[in-house]
């Protein structure tokens, strides 16, 4: 059966129409508040690129053609945002506000200039070049650390009620979106997130392996 889906500006409400009314953080109309709605989106996301990158070893994993970002750098940037997603709103929230990039000394531990890791080290803006030079962990480390990240989020996420959901995202950084809302933040990572996972399936597709993370 075709599921329903509508987007507009207060979110994104998803599900078939007949289990809508029955869905944990349904609203007394039966529609999908635009927090669980979300909350779904984002776990859904994230076992995709997981699953992406189940078959690849090492060297495919760094593998990089022509000025192409390698497929661990696009994962682990996936992974970089989605970490300082939720580290975020952690510290709107009150709380411990370090990521787990920070926590672990993780820049340090892999031996990567902090300095030349771009917009709050996450690798955006980051050349093409520059990244290429970039000594990538084992494929397991860099993983371990999406598993973690992705975790966090979710966990983050699932959390939220409809009012945190708009509240605005506080956070010290200066970027394009200053005092867009949690909400706001967390569509704009996760549409992030989905291009990010569409070069690496590009990138698999390319090489001659299965390239869909459809599961």
């Amino acid at each position: 059966m075709k599921a329903a889906v509508r987007v507009g500006w207060t979110g994104v409400e998803s599900g078939t129409r007949e289990n809508r009314e029955r869905r944990p953080g349904s609203s007394v109309s039966g529609a999908v508040s635009s927090a669980h709605a979300v909350a779904e989106y984002s776990a859904l996301t994230h076992k995709r690129v997981l699953h992406v990158i189940e078959d690849l070893d090492d060297a495919a994993f760094r593998e990089r053609t022509g000025r192409a970002n390698s497929i661990g750098f696009n994962f682990w940037h996936i992974a970089r945002w989605a970490d300082w997603l939720q580290a975020q709103i952690n510290g709107t929230r009150g709380e411990d506000e370090r990521s787990i990039w920070e926590r672990e000394g993780l820049a340090g531990r892999w031996r990567w200039d902090q300095a030349k890791l771009g917009a709050s080290q996450t690798g955006m803006g980051m050349d093409e070049g520059v990244s290429a030079q970039l000594r990538l962990p084992p494929k397991s480390e860099i993983e371990r650390y999406a598993r973690a990240s992705f975790s966090a989020l979710d966990g983050s996420i699932a959390n939220l009620d409809e009012e945190m959901f708009g509240t605005p995202l506080k956070s010290g950084e200066s970027n394009e979106m200053k005092d867009a809302t949690i909400g706001s933040w967390i569509v704009s990572i996760l549409v992030h997130a989905n291009r990010h996972l569409g070069m690496i399936e590009s990138t698999k597709g390319a090489s001659g392996r299965r390239g869909t993370a459809s599961v």
